[in-house]
């Protein structure tokens, strides 16, 4: 790591680790980023296959962290991921994750 770290600092990545820590949020990520465009709630909930309810406290808490940007226009809400942040995020991990699985199987044979 290249960044001195404030213990308020800490505290913010944390909170930003956590909310990547749950699958339901992974997939409502996964949803917005495959989408290409903003989302209002139901289209998130429904791509995610998440109920309403839970695509919203879901879809909250990832705005509260910075993860996704919340828009009202009119009386509907788009939501749409922090770019490239998400996007580079999602990239370094998914390879990470790939890179790991190929290592098992190679060592499996």
């Amino acid at each position: 790591m290249n960044h001195q770290l404030s213990n308020p600092m800490i505290d913010e990545v944390s909170g930003l680790f956590s909310a990547l820590g749950d699958p339901s949020r992974l997939k409502i990520l996964r949803s917005l980023l495959d989408a290409h465009a903003p989302l209002i709630q139901g289209e998130v909930a429904e791509a995610a296959g998440l109920s309403q309810a839970n695509a919203s406290k879901h879809l909250a808490c990832l705005v509260r962290v910075g993860l996704v940007s919340r828009e009202p226009e009119g009386n509907a809400v788009f939501f749409t991921p922090i770019m490239p942040l998400v996007g580079d995020l999602c990239d370094l991990v998914c390879g990470h994750v790939s890179d790991r699985a190929r290592l098992i199987y190679k060592a499996l044979k």
